[in-house]
């Protein structure tokens, strides 16, 4: 039977986004942890400091999975993808088997390594072997499966035990890996190895053979000729001389600031630690279960917004959204102020307001462009070093805010924690909106030509007859 192209992208786009529901569930699995284990009936029972290394551990871990854009250059996208989903697969089933605190924090050990290799190799793999117009879509809606993911574990853990949470968990990953094993490798890592004839191949599989595509696999292969053609040097001087070069250094500086931003304005911290913030903030233990049931799904009808802005707005405009993120984070910072000065009732649930506007918005926009714009920007042949930055940078700020929250609630307060929050997230949002340029619609070469050329498109200097297709006869199946 054959398929047409667009639903083997789809076919892709869909193992993708199975792993990324189970990666999401390990992002709220802590949680879990946290408001179980300080249950009577739990029967493993820890102190907070372990609880809060427990949440921590996705960054810790996370650093091991620097060598993975590494491997991923070396080895291809399809085998990095299946050993992260077995990675992660493990994290899940040692999780379901802990019987003490140890094999838990070996869990989430497991468990931040993967996450840390998925949300890489997930963005690169959408980036590449999906389609321009398909590929902004897609990678958004990686954040909606994770959501999906949030969600699922956030309502299983309000009724069942954690152990019973994990083994539901396995179940998309093992569907994942069943298709990954059908899907070919990214055309742009072979062309990026060489490997011209499987490229064309590999294309064909995932794009068919229209002009449109003809014309994109064309300069595919065109700019990896020219680059083949430049003179050979040796290791260290490639790597000096890349550290040189526009399209390596200037999207690592936008890298830097994007995930500054995402991280400084609190997202993680306040998705870690929603039933205790809650908590303080409202001074109502009671509303503090409720709220996070309600925040989980506040998160996914946010992701689902985000693909509607998508579609019609360019991703730099959806990242616009950080602005009423901001509003909320101030909100949330003046809502005690308001109630110590009986302004609003005592009893007033304005924080949780302003808390579930920060989730939504924040999920609406910021989040999802924040990773897919991060790896969009980088061009595949530098993607083995901007993959390790990129997790580098992730595991840094993630362990800097979700380990250091609770002790910052207590040095200075929950409201001057939201204040600071606001300001980092005003500083780096309006510095992204000045520099950052657009990447929706283009190729990944458009990408890498406007670093070196300052503009999206540049002629190549070779002969269309250099490039002939086919470079070999395929059958389309």
């Amino acid at each position: 039977m054959k398929f047409s192209p667009f639903i083997k992208q789809m076919y892709v786009a869909a193992a993708t986004q199975l792993v990324s529901v189970s990666m999401g569930g390990s992002l709220m699995y802590p949680s879990i942890l946290l408001h179980q284990f300080r249950s009577e009936e739990s029967t493993i029972r820890t102190e907070l400091d372990t609880l809060t290394w427990i949440a921590a551990m996705h960054g810790i871990s996370g650093l091991g999975a620097t060598l993975m854009p590494t491997i991923m250059q070396l080895k291809g996208r399809k085998y990095t993808f299946i050993g992260s989903s077995i990675l992660l697969l493990i994290g899940w089933i040692l999780a379901a088997a802990a019987t003490n605190v140890f094999t838990v924090l070996l869990s989430a050990v497991f468990h931040g390594l993967a996450s840390n290799c998925i949300s890489i190799i997930n963005l690169v793999t959408v980036s590449e072997m999906i389609a321009p117009k398909y590929r902004s879509a897609l990678m958004f809606s990686l954040t909606i499966e994770q959501t999906i993911g949030q969600v699922i574990v956030a309502n299983l853990g309000a009724v069942l035990d954690w152990k019973t949470v994990a083994m539901i968990m396995c179940a998309p990953l093992v569907i994942a890996l069943l298709m990954a094993i059908i899907f070919p490798e990214s055309p742009s890592w072979l062309a990026f190895k060489g490997k011209f004839e499987e490229t064309e191949k590999s294309f064909i599989w995932l794009r068919g053979t229209d002009d449109e595509a003809n014309k994109e696999l064309k300069a595919m292969i065109a700019a990896q000729k020219e680059v083949k053609r430049q003179t050979k040097k040796t290791r260290l001087q490639e790597m000096m001389l890349k550290l040189k070069e526009k399209d390596l250094y200037i999207p690592s500086l936008y890298m830097l600031l994007i995930l500054t931003n995402f991280y400084g304005c609190g997202s993680m911290s306040m998705f870690v630690y929603t039933k205790d913030f809650i908590e303080i903030g409202t001074g109502n233990p009671e509303i503090a279960l409720t709220g996070y049931i309600i925040t989980s799904y506040v998160l996914l009808l946010g992701s689902s917004i985000s693909i509607v802005l998508i579609k019609f707005f360019n991703s730099k405009t959806v990242l616009s959204t950080a602005f009423g993120s901001i509003i909320c984070l101030i909100g949330c910072a003046v809502s005690p102020y308001l109630k110590s000065a009986g302004i609003i009732s005592s009893d007033s649930l304005l924080f949780l307001y302003f808390f579930l506007g920060f989730m939504g918005l924040n999920n609406s926009g910021f989040n999802p462009v924040t990773f897919s714009l991060a790896i969009d920007l980088m061009p595949v042949k530098h993607r083995g070093f901007g993959g390790g930055l990129f997790n580098i940078l992730t595991c840094i700020l993630f362990v800097a805010t979700v380990k250091t929250a609770p002790h910052i609630v207590l040095c200075i307060g929950l409201s001057w924690m939201f204040i600071c929050f606001a300001v980092i997230s005003t500083i780096c949002t309006i510095l992204i909106w000045i520099y950052v340029p657009e990447t929706k619609n283009r190729t990944l070469q458009e990408i890498e030509d406007y670093y070196n050329y300052g503009s999206f498109v540049r002629p190549r200097g070779l002969e269309d007859n250099e490039v002939n297709l086919p470079i070999v006869k395929v059958n389309e199946e």
